[in-house]
């Protein structure tokens, strides 16, 4: 059983709908922010749940060949972008699996999907910003 506060190593198996990396400690599902499907990493479970846990990255083992430097020093505590830590034609990749997921879900069908169209500038856009801000 997965326990709160221990670490385990971990392959990233599938990629989430919100940009986490899934592995799977004994069948049980652990959701991981930042992580991305092929990377071997350490993890510290956060959170368990009845069907499933949430962890983050202690130690990135082996990377993933999508992964990349973030550009913004804000990333990691905005939560505006949640894939910035990915190369832009892999999160387009990502989209048009989660589009195919959810057709199959439905309707317990393959439905081919057209490749998404990307942008010619993809970075930059964002026409709204939220700031947390911390008052003492």
């Amino acid at each position: 059983m997965v326990e709160k506060n221990e670490l385990y190593k971990v392959k990233i198996i599938d990629d989430g709908y919100q940009g986490e990396g899934i592995a799977k400690i004994d069948n049980f599902p652990i959701f991981i922010q930042g992580a991305i499907k092929g990377e071997e990493i350490e993890i510290k479970i956060l959170k368990v749940q009845s069907n499933f846990a949430y962890g983050k990255i202690v130690k990135i083992i082996k990377s993933a060949p999508y992964r990349i430097k973030e550009e913004c020093e804000e990333y990691s505590k905005c939560g505006g972008c949640n894939l910035r830590h990915m190369k832009y034609e892999y999160t387009l990749e990502i989209k048009k699996a989660i589009v195919e997921n959810c057709l199959y879900k439905q309707f317990n069908s393959d439905i081919q999907v057209n490749d998404v169209i990307g942008m010619k500038e993809p970075m930059f856009y964002r026409n709204k910003l939220q700031y947390p801000l911390r008052f003492r």
